[in-house]
């Protein structure tokens, strides 16, 4: 059994992660600290098979290897892979190509908003994890104050994408963040795929919303009201922190298999 995790991601972007990554040829897309934290998080677990997917140029995938893991990278486009790391291209919106409990942790980042389907993603997921595997998803933090603000002006929680025309014809592209989900929505996805939040942190801090904190206050006070029942349907104890309302751009949550969850269904 891998050791538990901790609370919160610490030592998050410590001088040997950063290291790691800089000496790592391929490029990256993310925001500048999420591959530190997801390095964090796998370095105290036992070595075993890892997963990036998406894993874009492959610099993670790469840099589990660093770490001793036997690390694998997948993505939609295999033409901006850079990485040393094993790489198939895939689609995320279909089933995935692994067979059961293959993998020992597992990090997707970016990826999940830009998905017609992740229900069936975290299913999948779910699926190759290992009994005692460790699943990282970074996302935007869609719950932060800022864009609450956002969605109460516009109706949007995040940028509308590209209306474009012939949405199904030819090769699959991205079409840009087409899902936006908020931790409450991706606790209750993973949830009902057997897999349990362990913890969440932001990442990529905001400054200018601290201008915002009388509202995130009474949204603070108007869920402290709220029954039993509908906090805990809402994941209170980890979507209304104070953290989460005034945290950064990123969010990162860790789920595990939930040994109290039936297994999720093999794929057909």
């Amino acid at each position: 059994m891998a050791p538990p995790l901790p609370a919160s991601v610490l030592r998050v972007g410590q001088k040997r992660y950063a290291e790691i990554l800089d000496a790592i040829e391929a490029t990256q897309h993310s925001r500048r600290g999420s591959f530190e934290a997801a390095l964090a998080i796998a370095d105290p677990l036992p070595r075993g098979r890892a997963l990036d997917v998406p894993c874009g140029p492959g610099r993670l995938a790469e840099a589990l290897g660093a770490l001793g893991f036997a690390a694998f990278g997948a993505d939609l486009d295999a033409e901006g892979h850079r990485g040393k790391a094993p790489f198939l291209r895939l689609d995320l919106n279909a089933p995935l190509p692994y067979a059961d409990a293959s993998f020992g942790f597992v990090y997707c980042g970016d990826g999940i908003e830009h998905l017609e389907n992740p229900f069936l993603l975290l299913r999948e997921l779910a699926r190759v994890m290992a009994d005692d595997g460790v699943l990282v998803i970074v996302t935007p933090n869609y719950l932060n104050i800022e864009r609450r603000l956002q969605a109460f002006t516009t109706g949007a929680l995040a940028k509308p994408p590209r209306r474009a025309p012939n949405y199904y014809a030819g090769a699959p592209f991205d079409r840009g963040h087409i899902n936006p989900l908020t931790l409450t929505r991706m606790a209750y996805m993973a949830e009902n795929a057997g897999l349990e939040l362990v913890s969440s942190q932001t990442l990529s801090p905001k400054p200018r919303q601290r201008w915002l904190a009388p509202l995130a206050l009474l949204v603070r006070g108007w869920a402290a009201l709220l029954s039993k029942k509908r906090k805990h349907n809402l994941f209170y104890e980890q979507t209304q922190t104070w953290a989460l309302l005034m945290g950064g751009n990123q969010l990162l949550a860790v789920f595990r298999k939930s040994l109290k969850a039936a297994p999720p269904a093999a794929r057909a």
